[in-house]
């Protein structure tokens, strides 16, 4: 990964020309931009929780108790942060976490997030409601990475084996499965606004492409997709 000293150093010696970053670098200002750019319903979607969304405050607020404990006096010229979780080698400890229907920010969606992730070598978390194939995405990050599959834990056994079988065979070094998805959450914003992105086909590219999913439908998805989302909500 690139040394972070290298970057800072590049920004000041361009501000020597006037020249300032086009990206923020403060965490905050990113975050306020990257809400402000899709439409409201995407943004929404991304941003938005159950409920009061007390527990998006609350996660947040644990966060912030954490401290980085500084050593000083420590030989720093040759810097390591590689790591190894449940036997996946990782160049800094750091995964990204498995977001679904990224399609609503951008057309690329989760293929643009793998090639991302390839490019720093960071471990990719891949959502069972990807908008593209978990094999689709896989392709996309090739080898620059290593790259886990989150599995929401469905109702047909059948579909959940052809997953994880699917999963293994492209690649992924690990399942990581959610079992607190019993039914949607009362996400207010999106209701209010009564937009779901399944309902438009998107999100549902693992579902799509798998042979136990297609198995009960009448017709494939690429001959009615609304068929296909019904079956997939039903």
């Amino acid at each position: 990964m690139a040394d972070p000293a290298d970057y800072y150093r590049e920004i000041y010696m361009r501000g020597l020309g006037g020249e300032t970053p086009a990206v923020p670098v403060s965490i905050a200002e990113l975050e306020r931009r990257a809400v402000a750019a899709p439409e409201s319903r995407a943004a929404n979607y991304v941003g938005a929780g159950a409920g009061s969304e007390d527990t998006i405050r609350a996660n947040a607020e644990a966060f912030r108790r954490h401290r980085i404990v500084p050593r000083m006096l420590r030989d720093v010229a040759a810097r390591d942060l590689t790591t190894t979780v449940l036997g996946t080698a990782m160049p800094a400890p750091l995964l990204l976490a498995p977001i679904g229907v990224q399609k609503v920010v951008d057309e690329e969606g989760e293929l643009a997030t793998a090639r991302a992730a390839a490019a720093v070598g960071a471990a990719m978390i891949v959502s069972t409601a990807s908008h593209f194939s978990l094999e689709e995405i896989a392709a996309a990050g090739g080898e620059g990475a290593p790259r886990w599959f989150q599995l929401y834990w469905a109702t047909d056994r059948e579909l959940v084996a052809s997953f994880v079988a699917r999963a293994e065979r492209a690649g992924y070094g690990a399942v990581v499965v959610t079992v607190d998805t019993f039914v949607p959450g009362w996400k207010p914003r999106d209701l209010q606004q009564a937009w779901l992105p399944f309902l438009n086909g998107m999100g549902l590219g693992n579902y799509f492409a798998d042979p136990v999913f297609r198995a009960g439908l009448e017709k494939a998805p690429e001959e009615d997709v609304g068929a296909a989302t019904g079956h997939f909500l039903g």
